[in-house]
């Protein structure tokens, strides 16, 4: 047994081998060796392949003939290097793109979404349109009522409107304005 110990000692080889992880690295090895075997014989069929296309001279001149009909010259090639830089950064874009369609899409399949934001969207615009139709009746009232009157308007009613705080109003309203424009005017 001592004699055993030196030689092990003695050849680097034989302490690798008695290692348990590379006595199963080898055994896996020796396991796949047919699959290896194989790859390596599909490997072989691959360039016999490609060394019988490149010796056919038909189907090289064909070759020849794509490559010579697209423009390919310096400045492509560094437009396809600066594509290719881009990609990673154009797949975000598309990516998120995607996720904006689906959501979306999600969105517009889903009817109770839908009720939900037109109700939302009603109750923002729906005091709007109450101020809107408000005006609209009030315009057609007044209109109405200046068909409805026939009497011609004189100095005096016009002076007793002056009196009315509204007017009064209405027409400081008007003389700031005047001021206002002038004074961007110079």
């Amino acid at each position: 047994m001592m004699e055993t110990m030196k030689k092990t000692e003695n050849n680097p080889l034989l302490e690798q081998l008695q290692q348990p992880d590379i006595q199963a690295v080898l055994v896996s090895l020796l396991q796949n060796l047919p699959r290896f075997e194989k790859n390596l014989e599909a490997m072989g069929n691959i360039a016999s392949f490609g060394q019988a296309v490149l010796q056919n001279k038909q189907s090289m001149q064909k070759y020849d003939e794509l490559v010579r009909s697209y423009n390919i010259n310096l400045e492509t090639l560094e437009a396809l290097v600066g594509l290719l830089e881009k990609l990673p950064k154009l797949l975000k874009q598309v990516e998120q793109l995607e996720n904006f369609i689906d959501f979306t899409t999600a969105i517009l399949a889903d009817q109770q979404t839908i009720d939900y934001a037109t109700s939302s969207i009603k109750s923002y615009t729906e005091p709007f349109l109450k101020k809107g139709q408000q005006g609209f009746s009030l315009v057609k009232e007044i209109q109405q009522q200046v068909q409805a009157t026939t009497k011609p308007l004189k100095l005096f009613t016009i002076m007793k409107w002056l009196k009315d705080p509204n007017v009064q109003q209405s027409l400081k309203f008007v003389q700031a304005t005047l001021t206002v424009l002038n004074k961007k005017a110079d």
